[in-house]
């Protein structure tokens, strides 16, 4: 009898440990998660009203503003390093970025695939977060 009662606190010790462990864990992911929230949506340049980068609104969806500005002329995806983060469920674990000659750049949230080795990939483009007016671009993408 004082053996099973020994057992059971035991049990319970190592239980509640466990337990106040990993609340400490999910706070500590909650703290990460907004300190590396990202800043408000930004727009770097003044676009003039009539050019199609002064029609865009962050916050569209990436058919929308293509149907707006046209075709890039280079895009790219990557990871944020959000997905690693856990019990992080926000939208902005990929970038993705497209790159207009003459206009400038446009970057939106993109949804990532997972790959074998824990490989991440930037996939299908979401929202519109960031607006760079820039005249002088090339429309490569950077080195």
């Amino acid at each position: 009898m004082m053996l099973r009662l020994r057992h059971l606190t035991c049990f319970s010790l190592l239980a509640s440990l466990a337990f106040s462990a990993g609340m400490a864990i999910a706070q500590d992911s909650e703290k990460k998660a907004e300190a590396a929230a990202p800043a408000a949506p930004v727009i770097v340049g003044n676009p003039p009203a009539d050019h199609p980068f002064g029609k865009l609104k962050i916050g569209m969806t990436y058919d929308e503003a293509m149907a707006i500005v046209g075709k890039p002329n280079n895009e790219t995806s990557y990871c944020t390093g959000k997905q690693n983060i856990p019990f992080y469920f926000g939208n902005d674990k990929g970038r993705a970025e497209a790159f207009f000659k003459g206009m400038g750049k446009l970057d939106f949230n993109a949804g990532v695939t997972m790959l074998p080795f824990r490989i991440c990939k930037g996939s299908t483009p979401l929202d519109l977060v960031y607006i760079e007016y820039n005249p002088d671009t090339s429309g490569e993408i950077p080195k």
